[in-house]
């Protein structure tokens, strides 16, 4: 790679040694090429698994299955299942402050902080009380009097309000961070987030391992009132060039003047300042087969040991040349169609040689494969397009910094050690043999049902050939004219052949599920079919499925961690103050310290289980359980208590417009309603004096809560 860094580097100088830049550049373009075809050779096999595993989780068959042959695809809803089982909702985001001793003289004991202020607290009590300070005879100045623990005191609330203050500033700017987070996923097109992130699972659960790209754009553009005056101006010119082509010669100059004059002014608007019309984080999803990674990488999950990483993608040439300012894609690249194979039909330039020159004649015409290509040695990233021979855009560093180098994040679910295979198996290609022996065992039992329909035989001679055809035709209650002689039976001339029942126990698909959930966890009853274990039997069944997935909600929960504080780098790097102001609002914090320092203290993380469906009824019941301890343990808050029964009730209410300071509970204001109660003519219905018909003084009813045992997972029935 150092060969490369030169290239790159190399100082241009006058004469022949500039001569030799498009040479070097040439040969660096064709170095990273064979770079990359290395790594798509040594990835093949594994990519041409994913479009099998993509043609299993689709149709339920590969491809060596007839299309017209019988077809259950479980794999496809295994594969809805489990993506609705790991991703019911976009995750919930916090933002975690680095474990740190911000204080230097305070040891973190509320009781020593507390002796502080009193400490304070009795030098002002003693300083009020003193009707005259006593006077330093040498000075003659006011001297304060010496109390004992003072200036230690002093010191330890100057410590502890400077540390506190940094932490209350890293918690707002983490607030900050979490806010822009989560509209950076409500702002995604043309997929938010939730469908995004849904999408990856599913990719994953079909091919074995998903990934995601981090960019971040922005764009410039005149304001909307500025752009509102070029539309009318615009709109001004075109209704003046539309009359000077129908009045006379004699206003021709006039309304000529005046469109000279209205084009000056939007020329003028037009080299303006441009502002930031719209930036923020964008979350791509390249197709599993679409990212290369090195051939010496040894773990996808971080990418470790990969030197180089590589992001494929298919545009035209006028495509190429939008996005890629300058590019001389016209002098040639290897055409390919819309499904990524070579157009060996397609029109290419030629290279020919002249008296000037080598030059090419023509231009290819086909699509244009692209190259994003990593390089972690050099710090560059290069863009190339397969068969060309320049660069699409001069090598920079990426677009957006995070601590790992390129912005592309691997999810995979059955990830195993093995040394000679890098992808892990997807879910489809480990029920690979179940779907086929379903198939071939439904196949067959068709087969068998259509081989035992009634068959008959008839003696040679007994009918005429017209009566084969009325009966092999005939309707339901269709009577049917025969040439039988009086004597002749139709049971004579007809002899039904004697055939096998098809036998079920042939035909029977429970090894099949059997073995599918020992490989994946899905058993039958979550397939909507009629299971014959138990009830006891599915519930331990459906908890081990419930473990197995606990182990991929894991998995998922690291994998958005790491999007996320990678996320938290580039909003932190990228972000103006004053689009974040707009975003979050006047409270925002945005920090006035380096990246780095901020990027050390603080950093986004993903609550655990957050992505995952709750079990609504396992969580209310260790809440009514641990509620009686709660409400008689002293200095519990009520609005945490309060926040936390209503998260596990999945309700919206805001509480913080239910909420009156200084207001007391609603049981507490009941009990205090019969003190201020107006007075009545009938005494016997006054509140206070309905004796045992109060509602303090009735008897207490039952429980709301049975008696016994009662099931943490709901329902137990299949």
């Amino acid at each position: 790679m150092e060969d490369e860094t030169d290239l790159v580097q190399q100082p241009t100088a006058e004469g022949a040694e500039a001569e030799n830049v498009p040479e070097n550049e040439t040969a660096l373009v064709k170095r990273i090429l064979q770079t990359i075809h290395e790594d798509q050779s040594h990835h093949k096999e594994a990519f041409e698994k994913m479009r099998e595993d993509m043609q299993l989780a689709t149709h339920g068959r590969n491809k060596t299955w007839p299309e017209g042959h019988y077809t259950a695809n479980i794999v496809g809803r295994h594969v809805k299942q489990k993506t609705a089982a790991l991703y019911a909702k976009n995750p919930k985001v916090v933002a975690r402050r680095r474990e740190t001793l911000d204080f230097a003289v305070w040891d973190e004991n509320p009781q020593s902080l507390m002796m502080a202020f009193q400490t304070i607290q009795m030098a002002q009590q003693m300083m009020a009380g003193m009707s005259e300070m006593p006077i330093d005879p040498l000075t003659g100045q006011p001297v304060m009097p010496e109390i004992p623990g003072f200036a230690e005191a002093q010191e330890l609330i100057g410590d502890f309000t400077q540390g506190q203050q940094r932490r209350d500033m890293l918690t707002k700017l983490g607030k900050t961070l979490q806010v822009l987070f989560n509209h950076a996923m409500r702002e995604q097109k043309p997929l938010d987030f939730k469908m995004g992130m849904k999408k990856l699972v599913r990719r994953t659960c079909t091919t074995g391992v998903g990934y995601v790209k981090l960019a971040f754009v922005r764009e410039l553009g005149a304001p909307p009132v500025t752009q509102d005056r070029m539309t009318d101006i615009r709109n001004r010119i075109a209704h003046l060039e539309r009359l000077s082509q129908e009045v006379a010669e004699g206003e021709i100059e006039d309304i000529a003047a005046e469109t000279r004059e209205l084009q000056l002014s939007l020329e003028a608007i037009q080299n303006e300042e441009l502002v930031v019309v719209k930036e923020g984080l964008i979350f791509d999803y390249p197709q599993a087969t679409r990212v290369i990674p090195d051939k010496n990488t040894t773990s996808l999950v971080g990418f470790v040991s990969a030197r180089h990483l590589t992001v494929e993608y298919l545009f035209t040439a006028n495509e190429v040349k939008e996005q890629f300012e300058g590019a001389e894609i016209d002098d040639g690249f290897t055409p390919y169609r819309a499904d990524w194979v070579e157009d060996e039909a397609a029109p290419r330039a030629q290279q020919s040689t002249d008296s000037k020159g080598q030059r090419r004649d023509g231009k290819t015409k086909g699509m244009v494969r692209v190259y994003e290509h990593f390089d972690k040695a050099t710090g560059l990233v290069y863009y190339v397009a397969d068969g060309h021979s320049k660069f699409l855009r001069s090598p920079a560093p990426p677009e957006v910094f995070v601590e790992d180098f390129w912005p592309v994040y691997a999810l995979t679910f059955n990830e195993v050690e093995n040394e000679k295979e890098l992808f892990p198996p997807s879910d489809a290609r480990l029920m690979l043999h179940q779907q086929a022996e379903l198939n071939r065992s439904r196949q067959g039992q068709r087969e068998h049902r259509q081989a035992a329909r009634p068959r008959f035989v008839i003696k040679t001679g007994a009918m005429d050939e017209k009566d084969y055809g009325r009966l092999g035709s005939a309707e339901p209650f269709d009577v049917i004219p025969l040439n039988l002689t009086m004597d002749q039976s139709v049971n004579d001339a007809l002899e039904a052949i004697s055939i096998p029942g098809v036998d079920p126990n042939l035909y029977e698909t429970g090894p099949f599920f059997q073995d599918m959930q020992l490989v994946v966890g899905s058993q039958q009853a979550t397939m909507g079919g009629i299971s014959k274990a138990t009830a006891t039997e599915a519930a331990i069944a459906e908890s081990s499925m419930a473990a197995s997935d606990g182990s991929s909600v894991d998995d998922l929960d690291n994998f958005l961690t790491m999007v996320a504080r990678a996320s938290g780098q580039i909003l932190l790097r990228e972000m103006s103050p004053e689009r974040v102001t707009q975003i979050v609002g006047p409270g925002a914090l945005w920090p006035e310290m380096t990246l780095d320092e901020i990027a050390d203290q603080l950093f986004l993380e993903i609550e655990a289980g957050s992505t995952g469906k709750p079990n609504q009824a396992s969580e209310m019941h260790n809440m009514q359980t641990l509620m009686p301890f709660l409400m008689q343990m002293p200095n519990i808050d009520p609005m945490w208590l309060a926040r936390e029964v209503l998260r596990r009730m999945d309700d919206r209410l805001d509480l913080t417009e239910a909420v009156v300071a200084g207001l007391p509970s609603i049981a507490a204001m009941n009990q205090m309603a019969p003190q201020n109660a107006i007075a009545t003519d009938d005494p016997a219905a006054a509140p206070g004096a309905q004796g045992g018909q109060g509602a303090d003084n009735a008897p207490a009813g039952p429980s709301e809560t049975p008696p016994g045992s009662s099931a943490s997972f709901g329902s137990n029935q299949v």
